[in-house]
């Protein structure tokens, strides 16, 4: 029996199961010979997956992330993908999501980051040969990460933390009863696995990262004094069983505070990165340093410059620079001036949705 959450019983891995081999049998009838592999990721790709109980039921908790191989994704029919998640989302009642199709080239030339690396760490074949993965993909995604890994996913919890603020705050409507308190642990949980990124620490597995973590502080007494294990570890809870904490709402000061850590942690990983130092978010903001080399280079500059254009700004850089640069100030709650706070926080958010 395949093991999708650790923290369950028998009886939900069993019963999940099921549903995915449904899943996969439909992908298998649309797909045809098309199909070469139908991989589940995410926390239930690595038998980690949140378990929350509904009506007594075990019920899963994250949304379902497939990557999909096909032979030529060109000759996928338009819509096929959406009826098959339209069919089992409201079996699940979460989201069931599927990757852009991919080929076999595809999984040859990832890039040495996060999302891949996590994916090639911890998944489940349904379809196709079960070391895919391990054939096909770079040999250096085993390696350890680079450090703007660790900035792109602080930016990119950041968001999420920022979007929590302003639905707390009433500006935003809630796209979900429990997206305030989803968005407060993800992102504890992601600026320090930050952390453990920028310092070469970072595994796939969740199980054990908050042991690394205090390790390293332990050892580093910057990372002790920004004063982050104890609440990453409750994240880490979170990430399993997210009903132990039903009597838990984070509120106006307890987003204000995570946003202190938030911004101490990301001016820690960009010094580490850039070895630049900055004593404040409105430095770094200033600061005119170019965050991604390799998506600024002369050759990138025509679609910079269309990309920007889009959004009404004259610039040659991707547009993800002006973004680190805005979320370190964005994220800290003004006192006053709210009205621009708001639109500048709305605008960062329709960029961000756009190129996180």
């Amino acid at each position: 029996m395949k093991k999708f959450a650790v923290h369950a019983s028998d009886e939900f891995n069993n019963r999940l199961g099921k549903t995915i081999d449904n899943i996969a049998e439909d992908c298998r009838k649309t797909l045809q010979d098309n199909l070469c592999a139908l991989i589940l990721g995410g926390g239930y790709g690595r038998s980690e997956g949140a378990v929350v109980k509904k009506s007594g039921t075990e019920m899963p908790y994250n949304d379902f992330d497939f990557t999909i191989i096909v032979k030529n994704p060109e000759k996928i029919p338009e819509g096929t993908l959406k009826k098959i998640s339209e069919k089992y989302e409201p079996i699940l009642k979460i989201d069931v999501d599927f990757s852009r199709p991919l080929t076999i080239k595809d999984v040859q030339n990832w890039p040495h980051i996060l999302m891949w690396q996590e994916l090639l760490n911890g998944h489940i074949v349904f379809e196709g040969p079960e070391d895919i993965l391990e054939k096909n993909a770079p040999a250096n995604l085993r390696d350890p990460l680079p450090v703007i890994e660790a900035s792109k996913l602080t930016l990119n919890r950041g968001a999420g933390l920022l979007w929590a603020i302003l639905c707390e705050q009433g500006i935003e409507k809630l796209p979900d009863k429990d997206f305030i308190r989803k968005n407060y642990y993800k992102s504890a949980l992601a600026i320090g696995d930050a952390l453990l990124i920028a310092y070469g620490m970072h595994k796939t597995p969740y199980s054990g990262r908050n042991v690394r973590l205090i390790k390293l502080a332990e050892k580093e007494k910057d990372v002790e004094d920004i004063g982050i294990t104890s609440l990453y570890t409750n994240a880490l809870e979170f990430k399993f069983r997210p009903d132990s904490f039903n009597d838990f709402t984070p509120g106006k000061n307890d987003l204000k505070a995570l946003s202190e850590l938030w911004k101490n942690i990301f001016l820690h990983v960009e010094s580490l990165r850039t070895k630049h130092k900055w004593k404040s978010v409105s430095e770094y903001s200033a600061w005119k340093g170019i965050r991604e080399k390799n998506q600024n280079t002369i050759n990138k500059w025509p679609r910079n410059l269309i990309q920007n254009l889009m959004y009404g700004k004259l610039s040659l850089r991707y547009p993800r620079e002006e973004l680190f640069r805005e979320i370190s100030v964005l994220i800290c709650m003004p006192d006053d001036d709210a009205q621009k706070w708001i639109d500048e926080c709305r605008r960062f958010m329709k960029v961000w949705n756009r190129f996180k």
